[in-house]
């Protein structure tokens, strides 16, 4: 039998997901890591832990400011809006947050000027001077978003400040070419401005002792952090210039805290939104020396902030500091990101209303959590595979096997599960299983829990199939009642480890047996007690029920046709096409897909970056001719310079070298 847990031996935890951006609604990226959190916060709870499930929206900055704009609202009524919206998606999925609120509040403007006073107060803000866009008609310095241009890399034109939608490169608002104000269109002016910085080189020695001693991380991302320390951290700007949706900065006027400051403490002022409404101080779980676990869920383009910044805002104001990070990758559908042109970016809301099948939520919730591993890899959601994995497990292995047995037990047994023993092999199993699903719930691995209940299952299924209590009851009974004892119990097992991620399946079941399961009801202990009506718990999903979702909106905008405007052949004579030969090339540090190429054009070598490292080994392109655009203005890509372009074709979701049919000479010009 399973040892009950003391007082002693519960934990109490601060759960957290990343905040969802207030300008747009709920799409499933987020609910995986919704879905992910919730999991392990139900897990938790279920172990008679005291576990706080906080999530809030993250409303302030220039892209809420700027949709707030174009529908000709306040940035104040837009969270209001979507975070309405946000709070209804979750709901459809069970997401049982234990509070929900927002970055544009009463505490976290408290709490954020509580963690810069503290950083001021250890030396660690410091004031800098910078040259930024200034539009002299609006009479306002320009953030990233407020600036369009043509990209510096490929020539699109009307794209941000900071990032090409076209070709995927980032830059600085300095580099784009023709920069244009957004709000009135005219061309801005560089203008200096005084900006706060923290100091961050100076808490190196900090970060490092709490990354490698402190918090639990996953093995590729702590080496992937403390590669980024080791390579020197860079001062991190905190401030912005007014107009701003955001906290104004005390002591500086005009100034505002930079989304980035103010986001995080959300985790901190939910919390004490949360406890005001009980009488709980936020500090029983941020207070420095607290004994409660703060764990956060994030993605892994969030790394950064939460490991970097995150820690050293804590550290400086006297909060506890995280105890677990659970980052997870990015999630694609059908092999690629997310494109609305390609009708494969599923919104929440639109998951749920055009999924034609009852169980939608709780199959998506189960489907994640068959994928969702301990790792940090990247998850690919097709509809196949989808209705695959939750027909074979939760339809035809659990499903049936409740199904199967409850019903015998209706009919033969007058709805009785009976008084027999049951068999202690099986039971033995469903022990071990315990042990190690406990473990892998811990660490984060709900894939390896579905796989050991999967198998469960499977071996429940068979034991029914090969004992055949149909046959045994008559002849045997006291056989059959011994199978139908070992069924139910094992039944309910199934239940309790999967209630974590299945809370409506597990709630039918519970009012089937007239009771709530908690962790410790794995152990078998159904005999001679009576059973509810029989319902079935899933019915099967079809590929066609989704197809829905992948099918652009009839009345969305046909996708562009491929190419841009035409041109004449002096313009075509401005771009220098030329072959060549390439003669070195590595991975660039901290990057996933740039490669750092030396090129050979002849009698000259050259550095070119180029973004071909999820496709192609840098050792299998030693030796290889390309096609380069050889006088395209040099420019900084990840601290490395890049004097050229290598020309690619996007196959699908590769992307595929254009390369001479024959081999040429290096450096000989293409017309």
């Amino acid at each position: 039998m399973p040892r009950q847990r003391n007082d002693a031996d519960k934990v109490t935890y601060l759960i957290t997901s990343a905040l969802p951006y207030a300008n747009g609604d709920i799409h499933l990226g987020h609910v995986l890591e919704a879905v992910q959190t919730d999991i392990y916060v139900r897990y938790q709870k279920l172990r008679g832990n005291e576990a706080l499930y906080v999530c809030a929206d993250d409303t302030h900055g220039t892209p809420v400011e700027l949709k707030a704009l174009q529908q000709g609202i306040t940035p104040q009524e837009l969270v209001r809006q979507v975070g309405e919206r946000h709070r209804q998606d979750y709901q459809g999925f069970d997401i049982g947050f234990d509070v929900f609120h927002t970055t544009d509040s009463p505490e976290n403007r408290d709490y954020a000027e509580r963690i810069f006073k503290g950083l001021q107060e250890h030396g660690l803000i410091v004031e800098r001077e910078i040259e930024q866009f200034f539009c002299e008609h609006d009479r306002r310095f320009l953030p990233d978003r407020f600036i369009t241009g043509s990209c510096p890399r490929c020539g699109a034109a009307d794209q941000y400040g900071d990032v090409c939608e076209s070709c995927g490169a980032t830059y600085n608002p300095s580099e784009l070419a023709q920069p244009q104000c957004r709000l009135c269109r005219k061309p801005p002016v560089m203008k200096k401005s005084t900006h706060l910085f923290v100091t961050l080189e100076r808490c190196a020695q900090f970060l490092t002792g709490y990354l490698n001693g402190g918090a639990v991380l996953q093995e590729d991302m702590k080496n992937f952090v403390n590669n980024f320390i080791a390579e020197g951290l860079h001062d991190w700007c905190i401030s912005r210039d007014g107009p701003y949706f955001g906290f104004p900065i005390p002591g500086y006027p005009g100034k505002f805290f930079y989304v980035w400051l103010d986001a995080p403490v959300g985790y901190i002022s939910s919390t004490a939104r949360w406890g005001a409404d009980r009488g709980v101080a936020a500090e029983k779980y941020w207070g420095k020396g607290s004994p409660a676990r703060v764990v956060h869920f994030i993605g892994k383009d969030i790394i950064y902030f939460h490991t970097l910044f995150w820690p050293v805002m804590l550290e400086n104001a006297g909060f506890n500091l995280p105890w677990r990070y659970f980052v997870h990758g990015f999630l694609n559908t059908r092999g690629e990101k997310m494109s609305k042109t390609r009708g494969t970016f599923v919104l929440a809301r639109d998951f749920l209303a055009k999924v034609a099948h009852p169980q939608a939520g709780e199959f998506l919730r189960f489907y994640f959590a068959a994928k969702l591993a301990s790792n940090t890899g990247d998850i690919d959601f097709t509809p196949e595979d989808f209705c695959n994995r939750a027909n074979t497990t939760l339809v035809n292995n659990i499903g049936n096997l409740h199904h199967r047995t409850f019903v015998f037990c209706e009919r033969l047994f007058n709805r009785m599960i009976p008084d027999a023993p049951w068999d202690a092999e099986i039971e033995k199993q469903v022990a071990d299983a315990a042990a190690q699903i406990a473990a892998l719930y811990e660490r984060g691995d709900m894939k390896s829990v579905v796989e050991i209940v999967h198998a469960l299952g499977n071996g429940g299924n068979k034991y029914f199939q090969d004992r055949k209590p149909w046959e045994l009851i008559k002849s045997r009974p006291d056989e059959a009642a011994a199978v139908m004892v070992t069924c139910a119990n094992l039944v309910k097992a199934l239940v309790v480890f999967l209630k974590p991620v299945l809370p409506r399946i597990a709630a039918t079941v519970e009012k089937q047996l007239g009771t709530v399961l908690g962790w410790e009801d794995w152990a078998f202990s159904l005999r001679n007690v009576p059973a509810g009506e029989t319902v079935k718990l899933t019915t099967p999903v079809e590929p066609a029920q989704l197809a829905p979702l992948f099918a652009p909106p009839p009345d969305a905008a046909p996708a562009p046709a491929p190419g841009l405007p035409q041109i004449d052949i002096n313009d075509f004579a401005k771009v220098d096409l030329r072959v060549a030969e390439i003669a070195a090339a590595e991975k660039v540090a901290k990057s996933n897909k740039l490669v750092r190429l030396q090129v050979r054009l002849g009698a000259e070598t050259r550095q070119v970056v180029a973004g071909i490292g999820q496709h192609y080994a840098p050792e299998t392109l030693v030796g290889r001719q390309v096609v380069i655009v050889a006088n395209l203005k040099p420019a900084m890509l990840m601290g490395q310079r890049s004097e050229g372009m290598v020309l690619a074709v996007q196959d699908g979701g590769a992307l595929v070298l254009v390369q001479p049919e024959k081999p040429a000479a290096p450096g000989s010009k293409i017309s």
